[in-house]
């Protein structure tokens, strides 16, 4: 009599998962390359083009024996730092999900076990270091030639702006592959609604809500540089009102983003 055989026992293979950390140092790369650069580059023109223009000025006061005032100074890099404020989020956010999503790239993203959702949370975060750390050494340069300085104030201002404007991004990248574009447009119409029905009453008014307050955040630099609606030096209070608005707007957006990955197709073109 013999016994019987024990069939093996088959076991599937493990899939590994992917290590989100590992994708950061490619993340910083890819954001390096394809947006700091560009940025640098944009933005150092620009800032040269106003230190050209600062110093004609100057050298125009001085020949009639007269001095620019800071606040002169200062309401010129107003100008370069609104700007900044404005565009480089959209340099460092458009495409940031609907680039991948198009050109099929989340296929070999996500052939690993892999969170989308945690992967383009840290994309974002990335996106947002790197910002920060693209205006923090313009700014350095800056101030080696003109007012003002590198400070916590700084960082605060750019931060919010990086969270109202790419907050929006970050949502229509997930809903559409026109993101940079329809991102313009929602900006600009946001911006005319609250210029002109700030003051209005019913409907108009409430249009205004349903819009981010975008031309508010020069409340936030108002704050940074020291600078009143008149263009005196005083200490301008935190616009704690409009900095929650714009930026609160922007991480909702944000989150609704985050939230409806959930639901669309990553491989949708």
């Amino acid at each position: 009599m013999t016994a019987a055989a024990i069939p093996p026992t088959v076991t599937e293979p493990v899939r590994r998962r992917a290590r989100l950390g590992r994708y950061a140092l490619w993340q910083f790369g890819d954001f390096g390359v394809n947006v700091a650069i560009i940025t640098l580059i944009l933005f150092a023109l620009l800032g040269v083009m106003f230190l050209m223009n600062q110093d004609a000025q100057i050298a125009y006061l001085a020949s009639r024996k007269m001095k620019m005032p800071l606040e002169a100074k200062l309401q010129s890099f107003t100008m370069l730092l609104t700007m900044f404020t404005t565009v480089a989020p959209f340099i460092a956010m458009s495409g940031v999900f609907a680039t991948d999503r198009s050109n099929g790239y989340t296929r070999f993203l996500f052939s690993k076990p892999m969170s989308p959702v945690r992967f383009y949370a840290q994309s974002v975060l990335v996106r947002l270091i790197g910002y920060l750390a693209v205006g923090c050494a313009l700014m350095l340069v800056w101030s080696r030639y003109s007012p003002p300085g590198i400070s916590l104030r700084f960082v605060a201002d750019l931060t919010g702006a990086f969270f109202a404007i790419g907050g929006i991004i970050f949502l229509l990248s997930v809903v559409t592959r026109y993101d940079g574009l329809i991102a313009i447009v929602f900006v600009l119409v946001s911006a005319i609604a609250w210029d002109k029905w700030e003051q209005a009453t019913g409907l108009r008014r409430a249009v205004t809500y349903l819009v981010p307050p975008i031309g508010k955040m020069k409340a936030t630099h108002a704050w940074f540089l020291g600078l009143n609606d008149i263009g005196s030096l005083v200490d301008v209070p935190f616009p704690t009102k409009w900095f929650l608005w714009t930026s609160g707007y922007g991480l909702a957006c944000l989150v609704l983003g985050l939230v409806l990955m959930r639901k669309v197709s990553l491989t949708k073109s």
